[in-house]
């Protein structure tokens, strides 16, 4: 009886009631069943509580992350990610013009040929994908061996601070249009 308890305060949105229910059971399936719906209907308070629950910590803190967005289009394309469903991430960054973002989602995923590409089309931070490639191949004590971004390192002069001081602007931005909607 408890399962279909669960699903009927899924389907009327009661996530408290929920909770309480899963408090009570005490069963990992059914935290991780309401940690499902949860996400499903995009509660990522529930979401948060439900993984907490089955100490799921590295999920728990990328729903907090999730959670710290400043719009929901950052959210949106987080959560998919965290569905993963990196595609549909990147696509919803792409259409909401959400460069910086999309370019850090590929770097991210280690996507660097696609970072480097969505930078050059876009003619933005180039140096951005330029200095977190250089800095990922020093932590893995590796040598550039990919010709384009070579090609590109001998033409663009970079430096970290120049970069951090983009980013912060980007996000200077996302945070003043987040304020402003």
């Amino acid at each position: 009886p408890y399962p279909q308890l669960l699903y009927q305060h899924f389907d009327k949105g009661n996530w408290e009631q929920a909770v309480r229910l899963c408090r009570y059971v005490k069963m990992p399936e059914m935290w991780a069943s309401l940690a499902a719906m949860a996400i499903h209907s995009r509660a990522l308070d529930t979401v948060e509580i439900a993984l907490a629950a089955i100490e799921e910590v590295d999920k728990v803190q990328f729903v907090a992350h999730i959670n710290k967005q400043p719009d929901d289009v950052l959210k949106s394309a987080e959560l998919a990610l965290f569905c993963k469903r990196p595609d549909e991430a990147l696509n919803i960054l792409l259409q909401n013009k959400r460069m910086y973002r999309a370019i850090k989602m590929n770097i991210r995923l280690h996507r660097w040929n696609d970072a480097l590409d969505l930078a050059t089309k876009h003619q933005t931070h180039v140096d951005t994908v330029l200095a977190y490639r250089q800095q990922h191949l020093q932590q893995m004590k590796h040598v550039e061996t990919n010709m384009q971004f070579k090609q590109w390192a001998s033409q663009l002069e970079f430096d970290w601070d120049t970069v951090k001081k983009k980013i912060a602007l980007e996000k200077e931005a996302e945070e003043r249009n987040a304020a402003a909607a």
